[in-house]
């Protein structure tokens, strides 16, 4: 069986589609997502797992496109029921206005949906507002949904993050949107569509994003909802800030009981949130004489919890500095806005830490590792991968990056790390600890590498070989100024340090690395490097189809023919 991926059948399609908003070009999609699930269907490649993920993968394809069509068929419902109600109210006169100002043609077309799909008339109306804003703001946005490139949730996420933008605003944020959607091989998840369209908005509009947080601060509240079984959820509306504070605050006091105490994770922060709300003494549940737990009383929890508490915020200094209206970036959140991180600057209990010297800009060289230790990154080239990832590298992860583990992508060697695995940024990436050990012990493969453009590109390859590209949004596209900065090795050299150990292996100890154990890793990792060389030139090809077909894409949206590029014939 042809393993066949999403993105290799949308390629695909791509390059045998004449213009990208024809129906012939539809029935084009429509013929490879036939093809493609029809052999997943049939059960080829039974036993080949290989097969069976890349299939499972395609089935998102069948899904984008199913919501691309009952949206565009909602938009053209709408149309006909209008100019049905339109044509009624001429022929009936003036008293016809009160039927349409009681039951217009939105409502009257959702209801028909509603019917039909036996959902609730709100959440019909809600399809329908969707479809409608595909159809007449966001066009380009509806044909990667149409080509497998983006999910319905992603689509709804960005219809709602640009319902700020007016009419020819909105056109530039379709463009741009699409552009980056269709010029990237690797997917994006959910988090990362977010943070896309918010970096687009805030940049092509940052007056209506400020207009729009000023009336979402005015408006913050509480709530509290029952549910059932005797049970009720608890609410706020705050500032991202606020809340990841006081989120921090609850489980930093729910980690003070002992190991014996029989409750969940998830139940001791519930009751450390009512004990810290109600300002009553939280207690640890062992039931024991000799509990060793050491629990703030609650006039002490400020004191004994604000130092473990800390909120990383990433900004350029123009923002700082009120030069400029650069977007900002929260770990754990996502995109702020300039206003609102002035606003975090003048919080009195803000710490500002530079990454590099501050008066001399143009010469933002530092230290790639720890003095004595070559394994170890230095805390500028640790803080600076961070701010470069913003989450857990792996493919749909959204983890904060600042909770994660910094690691090598390709393996250090500690024996001789001249050899390869170096401590430099073009080697390190963010994992949280799951997906840090699912690589460590799970024999999974990714790799990292930088375009002529200086972005990082991630992607993972499972046991079986099946290679899954990361999403290609990271900070690098937030904050430009990253891509100034440069890495030496420290002045003090580790040449006389001797062999690299990692931590927790003692240096000369025996029974560290018996023979077998070395090799197999050995093994482990020529696998890997064989794996990784494989795919950078899959995905050295891949980018160069992608860029084509961009660009052939942007020119039929204008009217044009498919642009020459230097690999095309001269014809």
């Amino acid at each position: 069986m042809e393993q066949m991926t999403r993105t290799d059948a949308t390629q695909r399609v791509a390059a045998e589609s004449d213009s990208p908003s024809s129906t012939a070009d539809a029935a084009t999609v429509w013929e490879r997502v036939s093809e493609v699930m029809a052999g997943f269907a049939a059960g080829r490649g039974a036993g080949d797992a290989a097969a069976v993920v890349a299939g499972i993968g395609a089935c998102d394809w069948v899904e984008s496109y199913a919501a691309w069509l009952r949206y565009l068929r909602a938009a053209e419902l709408f149309d006909m029921v209008l100019a049905e109600m339109t044509d009624a109210a001429a022929v009936a006169g003036a008293g016809a206005e009160v039927e349409l100002d009681l039951f217009d043609a939105h409502t009257q077309t959702a209801a028909r949906l509603a019917m039909t799909m036996r959902v609730s008339q709100g959440w019909a109306e809600n399809l329908l507002a969707q479809g409608m804003s595909l159809r007449d703001r966001l066009p380009q946005v509806a044909l990667c949904l149409r080509d497998g490139l983006i999910t319905a949730a992603q689509v709804r996420m960005i219809i709602t993050r640009t319902e700020l933008l007016d009419h020819k605003e909105v056109r530039i944020a379709d463009a741009e949107l699409a552009a980056a959607i269709r010029g990237k091989r690797g997917g994006y998840s959910l988090t990362g569509i977010r943070d896309l369209a918010d970096r687009l908005v805030f940049r092509i509009d940052p007056d209506a994003v400020r207009r729009a947080r000023e009336k979402s601060v005015a408006n913050r509240t509480t709530w509290n909802n029952a549910t059932s079984h005797g049970m009720a959820n608890l609410g706020a509306s705050m500032s991202a800030e606020n809340a990841a504070i006081a989120h921090a605050a609850v489980h930093a006091l729910a980690a003070t009981v002992c190991a014996n105490d029989g409750r969940s994770k998830a139940a001791r922060a519930s009751d450390a949130f009512y004990a810290l709300l109600a300002g009553q003494r939280f207690n640890c549940e062992c039931d024991r004489d000799d509990c060793p737990a050491d629990i703030p009383r609650p006039g002490q929890l400020r004191t004994d919890t604000a130092g473990q508490i800390v909120v990383h915020v990433v900004t350029d200094a123009a923002t700082a500095e009120s030069t400029a209206d650069n977007p900002g970036f929260m770990d754990g959140y996502g995109v702020l806005s300039a206003a609102h991180i002035r606003d975090i600057l003048s919080r009195p209990n803000t710490l500002v830490k530079p990454l590099g010297s501050r008066s001399a800009p143009d010469r933002l060289s530092l230290p790639l590792h720890q003095p004595a230790n070559t394994y170890r990154p230095s805390r500028a080239l640790d803080t600076f991968v961070r701010i470069r990832d913003g989450r857990c590298t792996a493919p749909g992860c959204g983890r904060p990056a600042f909770i994660a583990e910094v690691d090598h992508v390709v393996e250090y060697n500690h024996a001789d790390p001249a050899a390869g695995g170096t401590t430099h940024p073009t080697n390190l990436n963010s994992k949280c600890k799951f997906h840090h050990l699912l690589k460590t012990v799970g024999n999974w493969t990714d790799d990292q590498d930088t375009d002529a453009d200086g972005h990082t590109h991630i992607s993972w390859t499972t046991p079986e070989g099946v290679t899954i590209d990361g999403a290609d949004e990271n900070n690098e596209h937030l904050f430009n100024g990253l891509g100034r900065y440069r890495w030496h090795a420290p002045d003090a050299a580790a040449a006389t340090a001797g062999p690299e150990v990692p931590p927790g292996r003692p240096v000369g100890d025996p029974e560290a690395k018996s023979r077998r154990v070395t090799s197999r890793l050995d093994r482990k990792h020529a696998r890997r490097r064989a794996e990784r060389n494989r795919n950078r030139k899959e995905r050295e090809h891949h980018r160069n189809e992608s860029k084509r077909l961009a660009a052939n894409h942007k020119a039929r949206v204008a009217g044009q023919g498919p642009p020459l590029l230097p690999d095309d014939p001269p014809y």
